[in-house]
Formats: C-alpha cells, structure tokens, sequence
C-alpha cells in the first residue's frame, strides 16, 4: 500500500471516530449506537467472545466455568448470558465489561438456545433433550416457568411485542405458540422435515423456518396457524435471519457450506455464496449492513455484504462458534 493510500485510510479513519463521538454527545438519554459489536457462545472455549466486527478482531474473551452454545445480552449490553449444552444445568451471568460472574440460574441439563424478550425482562431457553422451554426473569436472575414444548425444543423467537413466543421443535415437526403472559401454549403449527432456527419478519406476520431434513426455507402464516411456501435452499440448512425492511432471508447451509439470499416476496434464492465447510448460526446486524455466518469447524466469523453477499472479512475468534448476539442499545 502507498503512503498516500495509508495517509487517505487514516484520514478516514480519524473523521469516523470523530462522528461517533459527536453521535455518542447527541442529546441526553439518547441510547449509544450500536457500533459493530457481537458477542459470540465458544463451546469448548468456555467463554463468549465479545468481537468487534468492523476492526475483525477479537475485543475480549468473557470466561465461564460451562461451554456455551447458546448466549444472550441485556438491553443495556451490561450483562451476558451463556447456556451450556453439555454437562452444565445452569445459565451463566457475566459482567460484559469485567468479565466477572454475576450470578447463575439452573435451567437443567441440554441448553440450546437462548432468546430475549423485546422489552428484556424475559429470557427462553430451549433444552432440546427435554422437549421444554425454560422461562427466566432476567432482573431477578431466577427460573420462572418451565413449559414443555415438544420433542427436539430447537430454537425460540419473541414477536415484536413480545406478547408472544415461538419454539421450533425438531422432532415433533412442529413450531409451538406461546401465550408470554400466561405461561401456555395455545398453538401448535405443523412444519415438515426437522424445522430447526427461525426467523420472523418485521411485520410479526411470517415466520421463516429452515427445514433441515428436506433443505428447504418454510414460510409460515402467524394468524392461520399454516405454512404457506417454501424453497428449496440447500442440504442441511442451519440459521436464519430476516433483514429490516422484509424482503431479504438469509439462510446458511451446514451441508453446502454457503450463505443464500432468498426474495421473500417472490419466495426464490437470488444468489448464493461459498463461505467454507459447516456454516451453521447466522445473523444480520442490526443497520442490515452485514450477514454474519459462524463456522465452528473453523473457529472463524465470515463477515458478507447483505446486498452482494461477498465476503467483506473472516475473522478468527477461537473453538466452536456458536450463537450470535448483539446488543440492543449497545
């Protein structure tokens, strides 16, 4: 590189800091943006890596005591949360910024997923061996609800007002419906073929389903309780993410190695790209900007344009990356 291409990407790199300075002194009581931060659940690394995405690297390494394949953050981006799929039966609470223990909640044994309300004072968690979903105050740090959901409990998603709650169960080929407030499910949807992490659209009326045994994405209608389409993306499609506005999914495919874009209007893959063997958990940053897919065998992030799906970066971040989080307000 020149010294005056160095000089001009200085440059740049000044002016950007100086604009989320100003951004950050914006009125007061104005939430912090969100700045490109993920917090990532590290399996046999025992920890929860907090990465920073636009610099692709690692910022530090939260430790625990279990090996996490599902992970949280609080609204305020204070305090994380690790569930272990293994041997552990709690859910472990760290300070983001420490890395000190905070507290723990039992949840018993199988953790998969953990998902947070909306309004962050409820956290699901799946246990995918028990067919249950756990329910935890996360102000109080204690288990408040135990809800059996059916065979395989896979993945949980909280609708926009966060007045309902969907869980996927994989051997059941069913996604549940939730009733928050009162604890009991009130529906369940029939979904084909192992229907494992899910997505729903910003408008709250569809839910995007992968389908690992038949490799499909299934669109399902929320009010009619039925699916309504579904495309063919690849072999074992593992993680979701629907983008802002609706109109893009997101799809990883475990067996193929490679992240799809599918037209949720037209219900068609629009393109396809290579990321490696095993891509599994994939998200899409809050600004839509980036689609972030994690590949456990290689202990890496692929970082993807969401609108070319090149590859922006890959960033190494430790043994077995799994879900993906951010910070609502961080």
């Amino acid at each position: 590189m020149t010294y005056a291409k160095r000089r001009n990407r200085w440059w740049w790199t000044g002016m950007a800091a100086i604009i989320v300075a100003l951004a950050g002194c914006a009125g007061a009581g104005t939430p912090p943006s969100w700045e490109g931060i993920a917090y990532v659940a590290m399996g046999p690394g025992k920890a929860v890596s907090v990465v920073d995405l636009g610099a692709g690297r690692v910022l530090s390494r939260l430790p625990l005591s279990v090996e996490p394949h599902g992970a949280a953050v609080t609204r305020d981006g204070r305090r994380v949360f690790a569930a272990d799929l293994t041997k552990g039966d709690a859910l472990e609470v760290v300070d983001s910024t420490s890395g000190s223990m905070v507290g723990r909640v039992g949840v018993g044994k199988g953790s998969h997923h953990l998902s947070l309300s909306p309004d962050g004072r409820w956290l699901y968690v799946t246990r995918s061996e028990a067919g249950r979903a756990v329910v935890v105050d996360v102000q109080a740090l204690r288990a408040v609800g135990d809800i059996e959901t059916g065979a395989g409990a896979n993945y949980a998603v909280f609708s926009a007002d966060g007045q309902t709650a969907f869980v996927s169960n994989m051997e059941a080929n069913n996604v549940v419906v939730i009733d928050v407030a009162a604890l009991r499910i009130t529906r369940r949807i029939p979904v084909k073929q192992a229907p494992g992490h899910m997505a729903l659209s910003p408008d709250g009326r569809r839910l995007y389903v992968v389908n690992e045994g038949s490799g499909t994405l299934a669109v399902l209608d929320v009010a009619q309780a039925e699916g309504v389409a579904a495309v063919r993306v690849g072999n074992e499609p593992h993680g979701v993410a629907v983008s802002p506005d609706g109109t893009r999914a997101y799809v990883s495919s475990h067996e193929d190695g490679t992240v799809s874009a599918v037209d949720t209007a037209a219900m068609a893959v629009i393109r396809t790209a290579k990321v490696g063997s095993g891509p599994e958990h994939v998200e899409i940053t809050p600004d839509g900007r980036w689609i972030v897919a994690a590949r456990p065998e290689a202990g890496e992030l692929v970082l993807l344009d969401a609108k070319s799906l090149a590859t922006v970066r890959r960033i190494s971040v430790g043994k077995e990356p799994h879900q993906i989080v951010f910070a609502p307000g961080r």
